[in-house]
């Protein structure tokens, strides 16, 4: 499988990784054996083609995944003092807990294998710090063998595991810096379109400190690409540019609804907070936005642009997120915007696309959709 054909199937099937892999130029290499991938002074990906093209295609997939990964947790910016071999198996670890196993190659370097020949228990899905204190711990159980190009690791079947040993080991904190910048608007992207896969939406979030974001930014993409002013010829109105030629009509791409969370829990500061950020919203243009008021039921939803706040709270009782969603249904509403503390009943899955604005000491109320938070 050509790597630019897996590129092309990360974009259509896994979106987060195409995000990412659509900053990264793909360079053939006869001087490495498999893979290496150079993040200054751009990104890109050394592969060695014959040995890349006899992968099967579930693995061609995987390991451009791989090398992705260790990109945006920012392995090689990590590392520190650690030593390198030791962290290199560990960031192995880590990687590979979140790519499928089918995609894997049968030597990979994974948590249960390891667990299995140190004969203890390891948790899944940690950090790669977590896993290199325990190999640094461990290590007189494991077989290590070193080189430059890669790391075996020698289990008592007789099984041979590797790990590329070509992460970069002396970047410079300007470097990480500089390349953590690159990357954090493709995180906010991913993020504002709920595509980070679950398991890794925490790492990602401590990582690019996306609470600091600012959330009207975040709001502007999220609503990107869908709610696109769209153009369409009419007779009722000439052009502007030819005479005696249709004009365009503009109408709106798509629609959202905005519900303002009026429970019992959140304070006549906060919601005052959450009306003059409406102002802001109100110049966002592309999308039809809909104004809901709610605690355990919603208010009829108001256009955007004639919403008023009232002198005195609609709403003042528990918090429920579901008759949102109902209501989105109902209108077919692809994208959802919530302002909450996060604390209330959500329901089990959605069909919306949803942003959670938050309150600062707020908490996501559900798994599903991208969470930014704002001070109030």
């Amino acid at each position: 499988m050509r790597i630019q054909d897996v590129m092309v199937n990360l974009l259509l099937k896994q979106p987060f990784y195409g995000y990412i892999a659509a900053t990264v130029t793909p360079v053939e290499s006869f001087d490495i054996p498999t893979v290496s991938m150079i993040s200054t002074p751009s990104l890109k990906l050394l592969y060695n083609k014959s040995w890349y093209e006899a992968l099967k295609d579930e693995q061609a997939v995987g390991v451009v995944i791989h090398e992705l990964l260790h990109m945006v947790l920012l392995h090689p910016y990590r590392k520190v003092n650690r030593d390198h071999n030791l962290w290199t198996i560990a960031c192995d670890m880590a990687v590979n807990e979140h790519i499928d196993p089918a995609l894997l190659p049968a030597n990979a370097i994974t948590v249960e294998k390891i667990a299995k020949e140190i004969k203890e228990t390891i948790p899944a899905l940690k950090g790669a710090e977590f896993y290199y204190d325990i190999i640094a711990k461990t290590k007189n159980k494991i077989s290590i063998v070193g080189t430059d190009r890669e790391i075996k690791i020698v289990l008592r079947t007789g099984q041979e595991l590797k790990a590329n040993n070509s992460m970069e080991s002396d970047s410079s904190e300007i470097n990480k810096n500089a390349f953590k910048g690159m990357l954090t608007e493709l995180v906010e992207q991913a993020e504002a379109e709920g595509e980070i896969p679950t398991g890794l939406s925490s790492f990602v979030s401590e990582i690019y400190k996306t609470s600091e974001i600012n959330w009207r930014n975040v709001l502007k993409r999220f609503l990107s690409g869908k709610g696109k002013v769209l153009k369409s010829k009419t007779c009722k109105r000439e052009s502007k540019r030819f005479e005696n030629l249709p004009g365009n009509r503009r109408t709106v791409g798509t629609t959202a609804l905005l519900a303002l969370d009026e429970s019992g829990s959140i304070s006549e500061k906060q919601t005052a907070r959450f009306y003059n950020e409406l102002l802001a919203i109100r110049k966002i243009t592309g999308t039809s936005i809909s104004v809901t008021q709610f605690d355990t039921e919603c208010t009829q939803p108001i256009p955007i642009e004639k919403y008023i706040r009232e002198k005195r709270r609609v709403k003042n009782g528990g918090t429920d997120f579901r008759p949102i969603f109902h209501m989105a249904d109902k209108m077919r509403i692809p994208l959802l915007i919530i302002f909450t503390d996060g604390d209330g009943t959500v329901p089990e899955n959605t069909n919306q696309k949803v942003l959670w604005v938050l309150t600062k000491a707020g908490k996501k109320p559900a798994e599903y959709g991208h969470c930014i938070t704002f001070d109030v």
